[in-house]
């Protein structure tokens, strides 16, 4: 009988590790956001899953993007930031800002998708659940990604109800959230 105080060390069979990491983390629902940066013709946005809150006070975020990627180098040049947080509606926003051809530039997606700017200039997506204005504060190399602190310097709430979300892959929507009124659980 072992005692409850012994420990026992995981072994990964050879090569599984990493694909199984990727495979349970592939399986995690997540926010979809863009994170776009610089102004006008040199605009740029890309499509992010990785965004998290690092901390309260100050408030920050963090975002991993893959190292020699055009979002990080375009991120690190402009100093600056936002975070759009897409709507449930906007799966076409969050493909066309994943692809690798998007080009740059606010004429790209178009003009009628965006919604001003923020103080910095940097442009806003209309339609998201809300908007944060961030500053990168630090980067950290963690393995083929880089982790990049961003000191938030303003916040919008916009108006979508419900977030865009992925999932094993794919982008999902959430149906809109149910109105008090429509609540008939209550007494």
């Amino acid at each position: 009988m072992t005692s409850p105080s012994t420990t026992r060390t995981a072994h990964w069979p050879a090569g599984s590790a990493a694909a199984t990491a990727r495979a349970t983390t592939h399986r995690l629902a997540t926010g979809v956001t863009v994170l776009t940066c610089n102004r006008d013709e040199n605009a740029h946005g890309v499509t992010v899953s990785t965004l998290t809150l690092a901390s309260m006070k100050p408030p920050m975020v963090s975002v991993a993007l893959r190292h020699g990627s055009r979002g990080l180098a375009a991120l690190l040049a402009a100093g600056t930031f936002a975070v759009n947080v897409l709507g449930s509606r906007q799966d076409p926003l969050a493909r066309h800002f994943a692809r690798s051809d998007r080009g740059e530039g606010l004429t790209r997606p178009g003009p009628e998708v965006w919604a001003g700017h923020t103080a910095d200039g940097v442009p806003l997506l209309g339609g998201a659940v809300g908007w944060l204005q961030c500053r990168v504060t630090r980067t950290v190399p963690a393995g083929d990604h880089e982790l990049v602190l961003g000191l938030v310097t303003d916040a919008r709430l916009g108006t979508a109800d419900t977030p865009l979300l992925t999932f094993a892959g794919n982008l999902h929507r959430l149906p809109a959230p149910a109105s008090p009124a429509d609540d008939t659980t209550r007494s």
